[in-house]
Formats: structure tokens, sequence, C-alpha cells
């Protein structure tokens, strides 16, 4: 694997790895959500074992996107808690895709579809 290379969840079920349990982001959101009305989405790093946050090893940062348009990023600091919750709309159906950056374990991505109905 290089340098730049995007890491994401290889494994299902049970033969997951321990990197993927605390690294691959975690999106929890509805379905199918309502043509131009306000959602939660909420990220978290973990879904299996909590990702550690301290000095020496934390998740800097992490971009939401819809497909290919950018939504938000948000920055984390080693004395946080690597989730938080956004609330946005959507005008179509997408897949919403989580970049995420470990200081230690470099980028992991995360994606969940979701249905835009009228």
């Amino acid at each position: 694997m290089g340098y730049y290379d995007l890491k994401k969840l290889e494994n299902t079920g049970e033969d997951k790895t321990a990197l993927e349990k605390k690294h691959v982001p975690y999106i929890q959101c509805p379905d199918k959500v309502q043509k131009g009305e306000y959602f939660e989405v909420t990220v978290t790093f973990g879904k299996e074992i909590t990702h550690p946050m301290g000095p020496d090893h934390y998740i800097q940062y992490f971009d939401l996107y819809a497909d290919y348009a950018s939504l938000a990023r948000v920055d984390f600091t080693p004395e946080m808690k690597a989730e938080a919750t956004l609330t946005l709309k959507l005008e179509e159906s997408c897949d919403l895709n989580v970049y995420a950056f470990c200081n230690l374990h470099d980028h992991w991505e995360g994606s969940k579809s979701i249905e835009v109905v009228e």
C-alpha cells in the first residue's frame, strides 16, 4: 500500500481487523430523506472499538461529501471525542462519503448511500 492510499473497510462481519474496527468512519443517518428537508448525520470512529484520542494518537479531521460535492470539514484535537453530528439537506440521492485522517494510521474512508424522495 502506498503512502497516499486511502484505506477503507475491506472485511465485513467478524473478520474485520482491529484497525478497521476503530478507524473506518461510521455514518449514522436515515436511509431515506425528503428532498430539501434537514436531517441529522452523525459520524463516529470505531463502531466496535472506540478510537483513542490522545496526544500521540487521534483523528485529526474528517471531510463529508455528497458524492463529489464537499459538505463539511470537522477538525478534532486530542482532547475531543472523535464524533460529530451535522444537520444538512440534500436535493438528490447520493453516497455520503467521509474521508478521515488519523495522525498514526493515515487516511480512511466510510460511505453510505442515501435516497432522496419528494
